[in-house]
This record gives structure tokens, sequence and C-alpha cells, in this order.
């Protein structure tokens, strides 16, 4: 069922939320073969589709051109573990409840993962790179093949033999193996969790270690002179209030990773080097594809588990919801006869959408407990109406370290409204900001003073309120 825009956000919720179905088995001859990437940290506008002229990922901008690119692809909750969560459930972090990065899914709330519920339907599953979601509870016997690891990993292993291999390209090994070794009468479903292109923060806070590339990409980039984002210029670093930036966890690392020019370059040329090493990697799942006849019966879908900012406002990671740090790019390529082929989408999409959209791609029903849509009935033209704007959470828990200031907000086609409060205390407000995407899209000049702007700021602050009371 379909939200129509013209209603009440809470009638939508409640309708959406009623909705039921029932489950049923894929059917092995004609249920195609399933392939999800997913990147940590990439922003929206890091892949060559996308219009980023520097960065070379050719593989990925192939399935873009040939399948479908969505413009506008958002995270509802911009941290890794919070984000993997809402993946995997299709679920809003105000529903599957998995806030820090020690917590894990129950065991019922598990089965009703987008992998679980394949695998239940007779797909031979695969999981392999960073899982994100729990630190020890990791689910390695509920998939056929596993090559997960826990927390954040090290970008720098040792293969079988003992010689030093970089993480990327390991991941792209075992992938390999996957498909290699899989049950040749089932269909497939594997799923990747890339660490790329996320800081090792284990590493010292020195730019050239923080992003660590693979040596053979050593000396890709390496003559860029970098273009800045409008808002990283130093007059918009007051543009959140001291009550805000004040032992902030952004700031913190941009002190680290971009202060200086030299940090800024390196940081910069270490983190297109972890992205460029990604679309190595898939450009050779594509061609083991190719060699094993299945490129043309396998869907692949790639996505990051949300943003990252380079500098804006003074800031470096994520957590906010600033464009950079919640636009993620997302590509569907379906190569069967009738897929859709070369299709930009400018509809708001959403990490939630990621497991339905699976589902229906195998041919398998969605729990009634999945808040996002079918992105296939979008692309196809089934959906009678489609969301106008959405909810964006991030109830980071309260501690001292890192200081994370609680967010939520409403994002829209043109208008979003964001704001921030003391940790998970509404009442305790810091600081507020809205903008009109469609005249500001670096996000420069907050609204939320602006009087011609009260009675757009009153009508965002309701549908937070109703949002953030129906979620659960």
């Amino acid at each position: 069922m379909k939200c129509r825009g013209s209603l009440p956000l809470s009638v939508c919720l409640a309708l959406l939320l009623g909705c039921h179905e029932t489950a049923r088995d894929a059917d092995p001859a004609i249920a195609p073969n399933i392939i999800f990437l997913l990147t940590d940290d990439q922003r929206w506008d890091m892949l060559g589709a996308a219009g980023n002229e520097t960065l070379r990922t050719p593989n990925l901008d192939s399935l873009a051109e040939r399948g479908v690119l969505f413009e506008n692809a958002y995270a509802t909750t911009s941290i890794c573990s919070v984000s993997r969560a809402s993946i995997l459930s299709g679920q809003y972090g105000r529903r599957h409840q998995i806030w820090g990065l020690l917590q894990a899914f129950s065991a019922e709330a598990f089965s009703q993962t987008y992998p679980m519920l394949l695998k239940a339907a007779g797909y031979y599953t695969g999981y392999i790179g960073k899982y994100g979601v729990g630190s020890t509870e990791l689910p390695a016997r509920q998939f056929d093949y596993w090559g997960g690891f826990e927390r954040q990993g090290s970008y720098f292993q040792r293969d079988e033999p003992g010689a030093r291999v970089h993480l990327t390209a390991k991941i792209g090994r075992q992938a390999l193996e996957f498909l290699r070794s899989r049950d040749e009468g089932k269909p497939f479903l594997l799923s990747i969790g890339f660490k790329a292109p996320h800081v090792d923060d284990r590493a010292p806070p020195v730019p050239e270690k923080m992003f660590p590339s693979d040596p053979r990409y050593a000396d890709e980039y390496e003559d860029v002179v970098w273009d800045r984002p409008a808002a990283a210029a130093e007059r918009y670093f007051d543009h959140f209030p001291p009550a805000f930036t004040r032992r902030n966890e952004a700031r913190i690392r941009w002190r680290q990773r971009f202060s200086t020019p030299e940090r800024y370059d390196a940081s910069l040329e270490g983190y297109y080097r972890l992205v460029h090493g990604v679309d190595v990697v898939v450009g050779e799942l594509l061609q083991e594809l190719d060699r094993q006849g299945i490129a043309d019966d396998t869907v692949i879908l790639f996505s990051s588990d949300n943003g990252f900012y380079l500098g804006e406002y003074g800031f470096a990671g994520k957590w906010y919801g600033s464009e950079p740090s919640v636009r993620v790019p997302l590509v569907l390529f379906d190569p069967r006869d009738g897929g859709p082929r070369g299709i930009r989408v400018s509809e708001i999409a959403l990490n939630i959408d990621i497991a339905p959209t699976i589902l229906s791609i195998a041919g398998v029903a969605r729990p009634a407990a999945m808040q996002g849509e079918d992105l296939t009935r979008l692309v196809a033209g089934e959906a009678d109406s489609w969301r106008k704007d959405f909810f964006y959470e991030n109830l980071w828990p309260p501690t001292a370290r890192p200081h994370i200031p609680s967010t939520e907000g409403v994002i829209g086609e043109r208008y979003k409204y964001m704001r921030y409060f003391s940790l998970r205390k509404p009442g305790e407000l810091i600081f507020e900001e809205m903008y009109d995407l469609d005249h500001d899209p670096d996000e420069l000049s907050n609204l939320i003073d602006d009087r011609d702007s009260h009675e757009t700021r009153t009508r965002l602050a309701k549908a937070v309120q109703a949002f953030s009371g129906e979620l659960e």
C-alpha cells in the first residue's frame, strides 16, 4: 500500500503499519540471484555516475548507467550500526531499537531480516565483510557462507599463505570464493559489507594512516587539487552554535583530518583511493558472473550506510542532518529481460527500502513490521504515489565520549527541518535549522528565524512530532 502525499503523516503511518502479507517461498526456477554491496561512509556524490569527475568508478558507473540511479537516496539514521540494522530489517531505529555499537538483533527479530527471509524461502546465503550490528553476537551460523567480521575490523589482513593483503581485496577474494563454491541448485543471496572508505579509527591521528588504501593505488589522485565544499569555508564554522560544537565529536575529528591543507589533501587522497578499491572489486565480481554465465540472472544493488562530512561546518564524520551526512548513493541493476535500463529516479529513496526491495525481487513476501517501500514498484511506475518527505533520527546512547547530540527532523523534496537537543532529552533544545533545498542545496542559509518561513517551520515541526510518536 502506498501513502498518498495529501494525507496527514499520522494517517499515512497508521495505514502503512497496518499492512500485512503472508510468507511464500521463492520459485527456484525463476528467482534471480541477488548481490547487495554496501560501503561505509560513502556520500552520494562519491560516484562518477553522480557527477564526480575526479573519482574513477567505472564498474559502479556501468551498473548505474545500465540500471537505475536513485538521485535522492538517504539514510534514516546516519551512523553505521543503526543504519545497517535498518537496512537488514527495513525498519526505522525507533522500531528495531538498535542504537549503539554493541546491540544485536534478538533471534526473533533477526529471523525477519531480508537474508533470513530469503534463506527460509530457499536461497543460498552468504555474508562477507563488515557486519556492524552487535560486537560479538555475530550470526555466522545463520548463513551458508560466512566471511564477516566484528566491529570495524582492520584494513590490513593476512591471506591464507600469510601474505599481507588489503581488506577490500580480501573481501573481493572471499566473494569470488562464494561464487565458485555456492550450491548451484539454489538461487543465491550475497551481501557484502565493505569497511571502505571508513576511516581507520585505531590509526594514529595522521591523515596518511587514517584512510589506509591498498598500496596498489598509492599513486592515484596524488596530484589532484581538491575543491572544498562550499560549507567547508571557515566562515561557516560557527554555523552551528558553540553549545553544539563544544566537545562535539564531529569538530574533534575535523581537527585530526581536515584542519590544515596538508591534512585535507592526505585525507581526500586516501578516501578516494578506498572508494576506487571497492570499484575494482566490483569489476572482478562482474567478470566472474560473466565467466559462470550467470550475469544475466543476477540482480545487483549498491549503496552506503551513511554519508560523510568533508569539512562542511568544520565537521568530519556523520550523525547529523546535513546532506553530506545523510545522503547516500543507491543503484539497482536488474539485467533480466524487461529490467529497467538507464533510469534516473528523483523521488526520495531510503535505506529502509532496501530490504523490501530485495524481498520483492526474490518473490518473497515482506513482513508487516517492515516500514520501507518496494523500489521496484516506483521504478516500474506501479506506485500510486510516493513519499514526499521522511523522518530523520539519531538517538545515540548518552555517553560522555563520543559527544554526539541527538537529532530529529524531516527532509522533504524542497524543505528540511532539523532539531538538535541534549542526549535524548527533546526538551533541552540546542539548535534548530531549516533550509530551502531548491534554492540553497549547500545548506548555507538557515531559515529558522526567517519570518516569511514561519508557516513552513511550524508545519515541519509538527511533522517531526507526528513521525516520532508513531514510528515505534
